[in-house]
């Protein structure tokens, strides 16, 4: 596997994206996800073997809101997969018609 491995602009809802990319650093396989609405970039989350998590998260642009109830990281491992997953909600530009996600938003095989 060679890295970087990006995944870019996959749509979680209302126009909410997140993109992610996976770097080796000192061995250690390292997810960062930018999430983003058409009005630029909300966040980063970056999450490791060491940090596989992150909950509660929440970014505003505008009147528009992301809640990230939990990110996951799990590295690629022998023939195991690694993924980014993340769940939560987001609202639309005008700060309603607030929807759910829960997607997978990177794969990777070692």
């Amino acid at each position: 596997m060679s890295y970087p491995v990006e995944k870019k602009n996959v749509l979680l809802v209302n126009s909410v994206t997140a993109s992610t990319t996976i770097n080796l650093v000192d061995g250690m396989q390292v997810s960062k996800t930018v999430f983003s609405t058409a009005a630029g970039d909300l966040g980063t989350v970056t999450l490791s073997p060491v940090q596989p998590s992150a909950s509660n998260i929440e970014y505003k642009a505008g009147k528009q809101s992301v809640q990230i109830s939990n990110i996951s990281f799990r590295a690629a491992f022998g023939l195991d997969q690694g993924q980014v997953t993340t769940s939560g909600t987001a609202t639309d530009q005008d700060g309603n018609n607030e929807a759910p996600f829960n997607k997978q938003i990177c794969s990777w095989n070692n």
